[in-house]
This record gives C-alpha cells, structure tokens and sequence, in this order.
C-alpha cells in the first residue's frame, strides 16, 4: 500500500508538471469521456473558447462556441478519428461572447478499452488566431500585388484593394472614395460589400457624419468601435446605421498635405480593431495609392505617345501632298480611321463666319459623305456662339443638349454627337475640322486634344501646300510675274511666320491659362467659401480657407516670378557677388536637398573674378540646377559645381551668343540620364519638361535662362545620352568694387514707431491704394493717395509734409513712378522713396540703380512685410 501511494504521489506531481507545462505554453488540456461525451478542460482550454467563470464547461457549450459554419465538421472530424483510430488535428473559429472572432486548433488521441471500445479522447487546444491573421494578411498582401499586375484601370485597382480588406479582415463593407473639401463631399464610385450588405457608392455630404469629418480632413485616421456609444457619432448616429456602419475606420489618402481621398472599413455590429488591422489598411492604402499614380501616369504616357506617333505619322503623309484638297483629304481619312467615327471633315468658312463649304470629307464603310455648302445658322444658337468664339463644338448624348429643331438638322446627315473644332485667326471664325459619328458617344479628352492639335496642325499643312501651289504657278510665268509674285511670296511666307508664332504663344499661353485657371479657382472657391461661412456664423472655419487663397496667391506670383525671369523683363537687384562665396554657402542646403546617395564636389576656381548680378536669382537658379540634377541621378551618383574665370574672343563669343569679353562661368554636372539633342533643343522652352504629370512646371530653366539673359549673360547645354549633363552659366566680370561678405541683421527687432509721418501714396490701382492706406494708418502715419503722376506730383510741389512717397513704377497719366520721384527731389532733396511694382522695365527704375533713399518692393509682398519696410525706411 505504501509503495502504491508513492507512486499515485509521483503520478500526481508529473501529472502537475505536465499541466504547469501546458499551460505555460499557452496549451488548453482537454479530454473527454465516451460514450457521454463528459468533458473535462483546463482554463486556458475554456477561456480558449471564451469561457471565463467557474460555470461547468460542457462538450455542448464547447460545439456551441465554434463558428455556425465550423461546428457540423468538427463534430464529424472527432467522431471519424475516433472510428479510424487515428489523432484528431482540427483548425476552426470559435465567436466569443462579445462577438469577436479567434482561431483555435485542437488536437487529440484516443484511448481504447481492451475490447476495441473507445472510451476517452485527451488532447491539448492552442489559439493560434494571430498566427491566422498574419498568414492571411500576408496572402493578402501577396494577392494585391499579384492583382495590380493585370489591372489597368484605377476604378479596377481601388475596388480590388477593397476586396482584399474585406475578405481578409471579415468586415461587412471595404472600398475606396475621393474627397473634396470644398464641395465638403466624399464621391464613393464603386466598393465591396460582404453577402447581403449594399453597395455605399455615391455621393455623401460632411454635415450628414458629424465633426470627426474635420479629423479626416486635416489626414488624421479616423476609427470609431460603436457608433451609438462613441461621442463624436452622438448627433451622427442614425445616418451611420442607415450605412451599416456600427463600427468604422477611416483612412485618409494625401498629397501635399490635403486629403483628397480615403480608405475606409465598415462592419455592421460593434467591433473592437486591432492594430495589426489598423497597420494592414494602412499598407493596403499606400500600395493602392502607388499602383493608381503609377497606371495613370502610364496610361497618361502611352496616350500621349500614341498621339504623337499618329500626328507625326499624318504630318509626313500631308508632307507629300500635291496641293490643299489633296492634305484634306489624307488628313480627315488618317484621322476618321484613327478615332473610328463615322465621319471626318474640314470645311472653310465665308467671310461672313456663317456659310461653310466642305472641302474634304471622309466617311467610314456604311456611312454617307457630308459634301456641299451649309450655313452655321442651321446647326443652332449653341453652334454659333461655341465656334465663333473660337469653343470646339460638344454634341454628345444623341444630341440631348439641342433643341429638337436644332438637333434635326443633325439628323438629316446622320450625325447623332460630333466634335467641332473652329480655327480662328485674328478673331475670326475661318475654318472647321469635325468628326462625326451616327451613334450616341461619350467624347474623352484625349480625343478632343487630338482633333484640336490636328486642326491647328492641318491648317499650317494646307497654308504650306496652297503656298507652294502659287509658288508652282509663278515659277510657270516668271519672266513675265516675278515682281507682282515675289511681294505675293513674301506676304504668304510672313503669314506662315506669323502661324508658327502665334503656335509659340498659343503653347505659352495655354499653359499660363491652365496654371493661373487652377490659382482662380483656388482663390475664388476660396473667397466664395469664406462669404458662405460668414453668413452661416460658422467663423471658425476661416482660417483654413484663407490659407487656401494666401497659398494660391503665392503660387500665382511664383509662377509670375518665372514668366519674367524668362522673358527677361523681371526687376532685379544686382549687386557685386563673388560666387565662389555665393557657392559655399549653399554647400549645406545643396547636401540636403539632393540627399546622401549623391556625391557633392564643389571645385572653387582661386582669384575668381566678381560677377554684377542678383544674388538671390543665382541662388534659385543653382538650386534648380541641382534640383535637376538629382532628378536626372535616381539610383545616385556624383555632383559636380565648378566656377572658373573665362575669357571669350570673337570667334568663341560668337559660339556662345555672347559678346567678347571676359565671363565667370558657373557650372553643375551630374553623371545622370543626359539629354537627347530634342530635349536640348526645346530644353529652355516654357511648359517644356520630361518630368511625369504634377512633377514639374517646365518653367525652371526658362526662368534660369531669362535671368542670365537679362543679366547679360548666356547659359549653355553639354550632354550626351546614358554619360551626364552639364549646365554652365557665363555672366559678365564686373570691375567695380569688390563683393562685401553679407552682413548679419537682427529680423526680431522692429524699428522705432511712428512719429506722425505723413506719406503719399500714388498708384493707379484703388484697392492697392486702399491696402497700402491701411497699412499707414495701422501703424500711426497718415496717408495722402494719389492715382496717376500728375496728381502726385501737385502734392509734391505742395506746401503739404510728406516724409516719404511710395509710388508704382507703372503710371498713367503721361509720368511715371520714377519720373515723379525725380522730379519730387528737385524741390524736396532728402523724400525718402519706396517704389512697389509687380513688373518693371530695368530702364524705367535706371537699369538697376536706384539713387540714396530710394527702395524698391517687388508684387505681391505680404501687408506685414510693407509695414515692416516703411518703418525701416523712416526710421533711417
């Protein structure tokens, strides 16, 4: 008996042992008796299945604790490994009392009586649920990736990510939508719902989802476990369940720190997210957001090329035409297969812009031609008022935009949507480029940047082909018309001129349109929001619209700022600068902007010559060369600034367009991509750029070389294709005075205040007048306006005070801002004078020179930086 006990004793302990083990691996003992199924589990077992108390833990509360569509195979898996003799591993889910999902394996072996008769099965239970959740997060991952291979389309892409959120988090709703802040909307266009849950597409309002919208739109996540117990949804609640949406995460998207569209998850119950769920949206979200950038930009390429190749392709077929009607013809037949319509025509108009003939036609198989001569007044209102000025004509829908006379008219020769496209010449209407299809189409913009590119492309085809038609016949009869034919040549020859300069402008000025377009949008949309806001009370939203307008306003002169560097009309402010001072101190600045993958070597030449230029414009211009530089080097590489002395002779002055003389050279070389002679050639041209869509202005190296330029100086190319590039600045040697290090100033100390100064304000602009009258009066002067020359000019010859005259450069009234200073010191020697201007001939303010006392402040400058410059100027 006592040999027993001890040995029941040590069965004991290793039995404890064992279980210590157990569950010091997180393991759940469990066995259970047969044939009543008795149970008997450890507590990690129970609290596996969510069964926390001291309650009895049954085999029947066990099967009721596994997932609806999990518990028949468990129940059949237990029972056939118990028939077969062989150890149970089974995988499942298990739903614990507050809803939550875990995966749970369990694993067994039976035990059998000396008969066969199985009586008892003891295993062990492990949650493995974050293992799960990584395996499948992974795969998710995985099967992004594998997606976005075949996906072109972004609508595709973002439903897909949704997809892939949903099935692998096990929510009820994923998807992806776009944010405008100033229409205060979210436009949801497609997204994944779980079995028996509606889709969210369409358009929700910020007022319907309460004040945690704000979060979202400063880029903050926004994540929500319970809308009716969570206090941001208190007033929001009802509309949350009217989505489904108990609980919520919200991601947001942005570029250049505005939201502009967001990730989001919805789940109909209360739900508790976890981290890894928050970190696995996050990086479905930027995937996502990569794989859309990148198939756009490519699809934006290909497009662009593919219209390239086609007009290349139509310009050497016209090239080769016999006369006009022959370029008609190939033109609207290359373009009619191209774009697959029914028709393509080009028809001239009459002087009075309203009868047109067609003068080439094509028409698809199946198709009637449209020939002969109509009259514009015939196709309706919207047709004349659109063409005459110059508005390609849009007929899309079966013509529902017209009215039922009108859109008869289009019906009676087969054209049921169309694109015409007017050519204007010095505000006339004189001809027409249209395609036409019979059937109802949805026109894109590639499409109508194609016939407008053809129109005006074709137009100079048929100038050149009706130029040498004449040219042709005047050969015939030369002797007897050369003097008549000559003057006719010339003409025809300064018109073609003329056409590819007007396309130059055309190019310039359409970018401007588009860029200062974007700027008045911002700032108008900005103005309208913050007059809406005041007259809701809702004051506290302000700020963020007023940021909205500054910032465009800085962009708008930024871009103003680049237009004049380039053509060479900016006001600059030369001074004596040694550049190799200029360039040491910007080694740092240069070091961070191009990044440590770069090697930066900066080769200073000994006694280099001074140079009479704007140091702040060479400063920008080295840093957008070195900005170009790094972009040219992605995968790294080796920076080069060198400065020398260079002294130019006729011969090697002519090469370089520069005058001879003696020249300090500025030069940045990189060992990047380098240029093809194309870019080279159209590498200073306005809105010219290689970089993607959104990446570049095209204006950088315009404005470096409108800057040279006005600075008397010259900036040239050096590149070849795979081995680098070299920019080079050449600007004139200055004799004078040597450059003076810079000299460090306090900016926190204000000067004195005012003492009652009076100052006069001439500018013909009267909310300049008012701003700057503001100004004065803010900071104690009193302000006397004036609006053109001669009116301050009496003031001036006044017996008034004025102690300083702040005056635009530009004036009406036959004086300008520096004749009037000019002539205000013959009888008032010591007027301090401030001229404020946003474009000055250099000749108007003395080519650079302003005499003592006088200052100058360039449009548009911040109020604060005006007040700041007034005090500074009287107070010295």
């Amino acid at each position: 008996v006592t040999e027993l006990a001890g040995r029941l004793r040590e069965q004991k302990a290793g039995e404890d042992e064992l279980r210590f083990t157990l569950e010091a691996g997180r393991f759940g003992a469990w066995s259970l008796t047969l044939p009543g199924h008795v149970l008997t589990a450890s507590a990690t077992c129970r609290s596996n299945f969510g069964w926390s108390d001291d309650r009895p833990f049954s085999f029947s509360d066990l099967l009721s604790a596994i997932h609806p569509d999990d518990r028949d195979r468990v129940r059949l898996e237990l029972a056939s490994s118990i028939e077969k003799r062989s150890d149970c591993d089974i995988d499942f889910r298990v739903v614990t009392p507050d809803a939550d999902v875990r995966f749970i394996t369990l694993r067994g072996r039976s035990s059998y009586l000396a008969g066969g008769t199985p009586y008892k099965i003891t295993g062990i239970s492990l949650d493995i649920t974050e293992r799960v959740r990584a395996e499948r997060m992974r795969k998710g991952l995985v099967a992004l990736s594998d997606a976005f291979r075949d996906l072109d389309n972004a609508a595709d892409i973002s439903f897909t990510a949704g997809r892939i959120l949903g099935e692998t988090l096990d929510v009820d709703r994923a998807g992806y939508g776009t944010v405008d802040p100033i229409a205060e909307t979210i436009t949801i266009e497609r997204d994944w719902n779980a079995p028996g849950v509606e889709s969210l597409a369409g358009t929700l309002q910020f007022r319907d989802y309460g004040s945690y919208i704000e979060d979202l739109v400063r880029g903050d996540t926004v994540v929500f476990e319970d809308a009716d117990t969570d206090p941001r949804t208190r007033d929001t609640a009802a509309a949350l369940k009217a989505i489904t949406a108990q609980a919520v995460v919200n991601m947001p998207v942005t570029e250049q720190g505005e939201t502009v569209a967001l990730f989001y998850l919805n789940h109909g119950r209360a739900r508790a997210w976890r981290e890894d769920e928050i970190d696995f949206l996050r990086e479905i979200a930027d995937r996502t957001r990569i794989a859309v950038e990148r198939r756009r930009a490519e699809l934006a390429l290909g497009l662009a090329n593919e219209r390239l190749t086609f007009l290349d392709s139509v310009g050497r077929a016209t090239t080769a035409a016999a006369d006009a009607d022959a370029v008609m013809a190939i033109t609207t037949r290359m373009v009619g297969q191209h774009m697959a319509v029914s028709n393509c025509a080009y028809a001239d108009m009459d002087d009075d812009q309203d009868g047109f003939t067609i003068r080439g036609d094509w028409a698809a198989p199946g198709s009637q031609n449209i020939v002969g001569r109509y009259s514009l007044t015939l196709f309706g209102k919207l047709a004349v008022s659109e063409l005459r000025a110059g508005r390609p004509l849009i007929i899309r829908d079966n013509l529902a935009q017209l009215a039922p006379e009108e859109a008869a008219t289009f019906r009676d020769i087969g054209i049921a949507s169309t694109i015409c496209m007017p050519l204007i010449r010095e505000g006339r209407l004189i001809a027409l480029m249209a395609i036409h299809d019979k059937v109802a189409r949805q026109w894109t913009s590639e499409e109508l940047a194609l016939i407008r590119e053809v129109t005006d492309r074709s137009w100079a085809h048929i100038e050149r082909a009706r130029a040498e038609a004449e040219l042709r016949d005047l050969n015939a009869t030369l002797e007897a018309r050369v003097e008549e034919r000559t003057g006719q040549l010339l003409k025809t020859e300064d018109a073609l001129r003329q056409a590819q300069k007007m396309e130059a402008v055309g190019q310039l000025t359409g970018g401007l349109a588009h860029d200062f377009n974007n700027l008045l949008a911002a700032i108008g949309g900005s103005l309208e929001m913050i007059q809406a806001r005041i007259s809701q009370g809702k004051l506290d939203a302000l700020d963020r619209y007023c940021a909205a307008a500054q910032g465009a306003v800085r962009r708008a002169a930024a871009l103003t700022h680049r237009l004049l560097a380039f053509s060479r009309r900016q006001t600059l402010d030369p001074r004596p600068v040694n550049v190799n001072r200029l360039v040491s101190g910007m080694e740092e600045l240069v070091r961070r902007t191009i990044g440590p993958q770069i090697q930066l070597e900066i080769v200073g030449a000994s006694s280099l010559w001074t140079t009479y230029v704007d140091a702040h414009q060479l400063e920008n211009a080295l840093l957008n060369l070195c900005i170009n530089a790094r972009d040219a080097m992605p995968e790294g590489g080796h920076l080069t600034i060198e400065t020398a002395n260079k002294w130019f002779d006729d011969r090697s002055a002519a090469e370089q367009g520069l005058q001879p003389g003696q020249y300090v050279s500025l030069c940045v070389t990189d060992t990047g991509t380098g240029m093809t002679p194309d870019v080279i050639a159209q590498a200073f041209d306005p809105f010219f750029t290689t970089k993607p869509i959104g990446q570049g202005t095209g204006l950088g190296l315009s404005m470096i070389y409108g800057f040279t330029r006005q600075s008397g100086g010259q900036v040239r190319i050096y590149s070849e294709v795979g081995e680098g590039t070299t920019m080079c600045l050449y600007l004139p040697r200055h004799s004078g005075m040597q450059a003076a290090d810079p000299v460090a100033t306090d900016e926190g100390d204000d000067p004195a205040e005012s003492n009652g100064e009076v100052v006069l304000v001439i500018d013909d602009e009267p909310t300049v007048r008012m701003l700057v009258g503001e100004v004065l009066t803010e900071s104690g002067y009193r302000a006397i306006e004036a609006s053109d020359g001669p009116a301050g000019l009496s003031i001036l010859h006044s017996e008034a005070r004025i102690d300083l005259l702040i005056t635009d450069v530009g004036l009406p009234g036959g004086l300008n801002g520096r004749q009037v200073a000019d002539a205000a010191r013959i009888v008032r020697p010591d007027l301090k004078v401030l001229f404020i201007t946003g474009y000055a001939e250099n000749s108007t303010i003395g080519h650079g020179h302003l005499d003592q006392g006088m200052s100058i402040m360039t449009k548009p400058f911040h109020l604060d930086m005006l007040a700041r410059k007034i005090r500074e100027i009287l107070a010295g």
